[in-house]
C-alpha cells in the first residue's frame, strides 16, 4: 500500500499553456474526488497540491485550512515549486538578507555588516550578506523577513539587473529597507516606491518639521539638521509616512528616514552621528527594523542565556606565553596563568598556545624544554579545552590584500620572526600547529579542538575551509566593546560571518588589547571589560559573559589586579560555564535553526544544534508545560522570557498565564532530557564538568532520586534548590508533592 497520494489543483490551478493561476471548476473537482473516494476507503493519506502565486499568502493560508478540513494534507506553492509554501505548518522566516556593494570593500568592514548583523542576530535572524553584483535568483517569498541594503556609493554598475531584482523582491511583498545611502535611480522604481529625487542640495539651514521620536532622535543621539551628505528625497502623495521631515530654505522638504508598506528608508546623514572619537545612533535601530521589515512577535533563538543562567565563556590567545611575570619568582607568563587564573577560578577555559612561541622549532628553542612542561601542565587541566593559536601568529590573515590598503605599514613584520619560515602557510599555520600540539602537548583523549584566529583575525574563506578540513572549530575577528565612556550599541558586532569556506564565529566580546592601548596602558584598563558585560546585558541582554584574553595579561601588577576582579565580577554572576567549542555549537543553531507555525497555532523548532534557549516577548504568554514537548521550564527576568529546552526540536504551545505545573527554573549545567512522567514527576538528565546545581519552581516539595540517592530540595519563594555532589547525571527523577 502507498504512503501516500499526492493530488494537484483541488481548488487553485495551474495552466501550463496559459502560464496563469486559475481556479479549478467544480467539475474537474468532481472527477478528482470520484477516483479519490477508493483511496480514502482504504486510509491512504493524501496530499493536495495547490497553486497561487507567492504574495497571495492570506490566501494560501485560508486555501490550506480548507484543504485540511476536508481530510487532505494540504501544500500551497509556485508551479515551479521554487518558493517556500504553506502546509499544515508554515515555517517563519528567520533569515535577512543584507545586501553590501563589493566596490565599497569586502564585506568584513561593510557597516551594514558591523553594525546591524549583532542586533538582527539578537532578534534571533540568521543574517545572510549578498554582494550587490551578485545577487541570487530564487523566490524570497516565505524564506527572508526582509531585506536591507547598507550602500553609499550609488547604483551598481549593472543597475537595470539591480532594479529588475529589487521589483521582484516588491512583487513578492518581502519587505525592504534602505540604509546610509539610497542605491535606486530609475525613475520608475523610485515611483513604485513613492519617493522623489532630486540633485543633492548644497549646504544650507534645515528646519526639523516633524520628528517619531519612537524612531529617531531619542535613542542614543539627538537630531541635529544637517545638510551635508543628505539624499534630496522627497514623499509622493499616499507615498511612505515620515519619521523624520525637513524643510529647507527654498520650501523644498526633505524626507530621510520614513516607513512605507514596503518597508522604508532611513539615509545619510540622520541614521549615525559620527566623530573621530565614537558613533552613536540617532535612530532607534530595534524600533526602526520592527516597524520597516514589520517583524512578527515570534520566539527567538539566543545565544546568552542557557537554563535561565547568562553563559559564560574564558577563552585565551597564547600570545606572551614565555614573557616573565612581574611578580616574586618571575615565573613565565603561562605558568602564572595556569596558577593564578586557571586554576582557582571555577569557569571553563579554552587555552591556545603559539607554536613558534614554545616550541624547539620556533624563535626560543632554547626554552622549549621549560615552556612544554608548562603547556603540557595547563592541557592536563580538567577544566582546560585544548586550541591553537597556529604557528606563527600572522598580524595579517589576508597579508596579501592587508598591503593594498592605504597607509599600510606593518610595526611588528607580517607573522613572527621565525628562522627558516619566510612565508606564511596556512596549511602549516593550521594543520601542522594542530599536529605539534596533538603529538607533544596533549593526550589522544584531549585533541585540539578550535583554532583562535590571530592578528587582525580576519581569514579568506579558504583559510577558514582550511580549519574545517582539519577537523578545527575556529574562533576570534571583530570588536564588540561597550564602555560607560562609550556605551553605545554601535560597539556590538556581529557573531557571524557566513564565508564560501564555512562560518567564520567571531569573539563574542574583544580582549584586553584594545581596552588597553594596544598593550600600551594603562595595564589597568581591561577592568573596563565589567563596563561591556553590565551594558551588554541591560536593558537588552545582547551577550554572555565572554572574557578573552592573551598570557600577556599575568605579567603586570596591574593587570593581574584587573584580571583577579574580572573574574570575581565573574563569579558573582552565577552563570554557566562553557568551554569555548560548545558555545561555538550554540551560534550554530542561532544560523541554522527554523521556526514553524503549527495549524493550531504552536510553535515548533527544529535543528538548534546545541542551542537550548528561545527568548519570548512578555506579550507572547508563558509555555504550556503540559501540551509541549521538549520544554523543560522558563525563568522570566527584565530582558525576557527565557524558554528552556531540553533538546534540538520542541514543540511550544503557550498560554496567557504561567503553568502552575513543576518547572527548571535554572542551572549550571547544560541539560540532557527533561520529560514529564506525570504532573508531579519528571526523568532528567544533565551532563558537564562541575557538581551540579538547579533550581525548579514547584507548588510542595520537591525531591531528587538517582542511583539509590535521595536528595531533598531547600525551599524558598516557591523555588526548591538542589546541590548534588556529581557532575553527570543520567535519568534522575525529580518528585514533587
Amino acid at each position: 500500500m502507498p504512503a501516500a497520494v499526492a493530488v494537484e489543483s483541488i481548488h487553485a490551478g495551474w495552466d501550463a499553456s496559459a502560464k496563469r493561476y486559475r481556479p479549478v471548476p467544480e467539475a474537474d473537482r468532481q472527477w478528482l474526488e470520484t477516483h479519490l473516494q477508493p483511496l480514502r476507503a482504504k486510509g491512504i493519506p493524501l496530499v493536495a497540491i495547490d497553486y497561487l502565486p507567492p504574495e497571495r499568502r492570506e490566501e494560501a493560508r485560508t486555501l490550506a485550512r480548507r484543504l485540511r478540513d476536508e481530510g487532505f494534507i494540504p501544500y500551497i506553492g509556485t508551479p515551479d515549486l521554487d518558493s517556500l509554501g504553506i502546509s499544515s505548518i508554515e515555517v517563519q522566516p528567520r533569515r535577512i538578507a543584507l545586501v553590501f556593494d563589493p566596490r565599497e570593500g569586502d564585506l568584513i568592514r561593510n557597516a551594514g555588516h558591523t553594525l546591524l548583523g549583532g542586533l538582527l542576530e539578537y532578534l534571533g535572524y540568521r543574517v545572510d550578506y549578498l554582494a550587490a553584483d551578485a545577487l541570487p535568483e530564487y523566490s524570497f517569498s516565505g524564506l527572508y523577513a526582509g531585506v536591507l541594503t547598507w550602500m553609499t556609493s550609488g547604483a551598481p554598475q549593472d543597475s537595470q539587473v539591480f532594479n529588475r531584482w529589487l521589483n521582484k523582491r516588491l512583487d513578492e511583498q518581502v519587505p525592504l529597507v534602505f540604509f546610509a545611502g539610497l542605491p535606486v535611480e530609475d525613475k520608475v522604481l523610485l515611483k513604485r516606491l513613492g519617493l522623489e529625487r532630486s540633485a543633492p542640495p548644497a549646504t544650507q539651514a534645515l528646519q526639523i518639521t516633524y520628528q517619531d521620536k519612537a524612531l529617531i532622535g531619542a535613542f542614543e543621539a539627538p537630531v541635529q539638521p544637517r545638510s551635508r551628505d543628505l539624499t534630496a528625497i522627497s514623499l509622493l502623495p499616499k507615498g511612505p509616512k515620515a519619521a523624520l521631515l525637513l524643510k529647507g530654505e527654498g520650501g523644498q522638504e526633505f524626507a530621510p528616514v520614513a516607513v512605507a508598506a514596503w518597508g522604508g528608508l532611513a539615509l545619510a546623514p540622520y541614521v549615525l552621528e559620527v566623530n573621530n572619537e565614537r558613533s552613536r545612533w540617532i535612530l532607534d535601530p530595534f524600533a526602526f527594523l520592527q516597524a520597516a521589515l514589520r517583524l512578527p512577535v515570534q520566539p527567538r533563538p539566543d545565544t546568552t542565556t542557557e537554563n535561565g543562567r547568562r553563559i559564560a565563556t574564558v577563552h585565551i590567545d597564547g600570545d606572551g606565553f614565555p614573557s616573565r611575570a612581574e611578580v616574586r619568582g618571575t615565573p613565565y607568563a603561562g605558568k602564572q596563568v595556569l596558577d593564578d587564573f586557571i586554576r582557582p577560578n571555577p569557569f571553563l577555559t579554552s587555552v591556545s598556545i603559539i607554536e613558534g612561541e614554545i616550541s624547539p622549532r620556533g624563535m626560543f628553542p632554547f626554552l622549549a624544554r621549560e615552556l612544554e612542561p608548562i603547556a603540557r601542565d595547563i592541557f592536563a587541566d580538567p577544566k582546560v579545552e585544548v586550541a591553537t593559536h597556529t604557528f606563527s601568529h600572522p598580524f595579517f590573515m589576508q597579508p596579501e590584500v592587508a598591503k593594498k590598503r592605504e597607509g599600510f605599514n606593518p610595526e611588528y613584520g607580517l607573522k613572527m620572526a621565525i628562522p627558516g619560515y619566510d612565508k606564511i602557510d596556512f596549511r602549516r599555520e593550521i594543520f601542522g600547529s594542530r599536529d605539534y600540539i596533538n603529538q607533544h602537548l596533549t593526550t589522544p583523549e584531549k585533541p585540539v579542538k578550535v583554532v583562535f584566529w590571530p592578528g587582525d583575525a580576519l581569514p579568506a574563506p579558504s583559510t577558514i575551509k582550511l580549519a574545517y578540513d582539519a577537523g578545527l572549530k575556529n574562533v576570534n575577528g571583530a570588536e564588540t566593546m561597550l564602555t560607560r565612556a562609550n556605551p553605545s550599541l554601535t560597539g556590538l558586532n556581529p557573531l557571524l560571518r557566513p564565508t564560501e569556506g564555512g562560518l567564520q564565529y567571531y569573539a563574542p566580546i574583544i580582549n584586553e588589547n584594545l581596552y588597553t592601548n594596544l598593550w600600551k596602558g594603562p595595564y589597568y584598563g581591561f577592568r573596563d571589560v565589567i563596563d561591556t558585560f553590565e551594558l551588554t546585558d541591560s536593558p537588552r541582554r545582547m551577550r554572555g559573559l565572554h572574557l578573552y584574553y592573551h598570557f600577556y595579561s599575568s605579567t603586570k601588577q596591574a593587570s593581574i589586579k584587573a584580571m583577579n576582579e574580572i573574574y570575581g565580577y565573574m563569579k558573582g554572576q552565577q552563570p554557566i560555564s562553557l568551554w569555548m567549542s560548545d558555545y561555538l555549537d550554540r551560534l550554530h543553531g542561532l544560523y541554522q535553526s527554523s521556526l514553524a507555525r503549527t495549524a493550531d497555532g504552536a510553535w515548533q523548532v527544529r535543528g538548534m544544534d546545541a542551542l537550548r534557549t528561545l527568548r519570548l516577548d512578555p506579550q507572547m504568554g508563558w509555555p504550556d508545560l503540559g501540551r509541549s514537548s521538549g520544554i523543560a521550564g522558563v525563568r522570566d527576568l527584565p530582558q525576557g522570557r527565557y524558554v528552556h529546552l531540553s533538546s534540538d526540536r520542541a514543540l511550544l504551545v503557550l498560554r496567557a498565564d504561567r503553568d502552575p505545573r513543576l518547572a527548571l527554573e535554572e542551572a549550571n549545567l547544560p541539560l540532557q532530557e527533561w520529560r514529564y512522567l506525570d504532573e508531579r514527576r519528571v526523568s532528567f538528565s544533565f551532563a558537564g564538568q562541575v557538581d551540579l546545581s538547579f533550581s525548579v519552581r514547584a507548588p510542595g516539595a520537591c525531591r531528587v532520586e538517582v542511583d539509590g540517592q535521595r536528595f531533598a530540595g531547600q525551599g524558598s519563594a516557591g523555588l526548591w534548590h538542589f546541590q548534588l555532589p556529581m557532575k553527570q547525571v543520567s535519568h534522575a527523577q525529580l518528585l514533587c508533592n
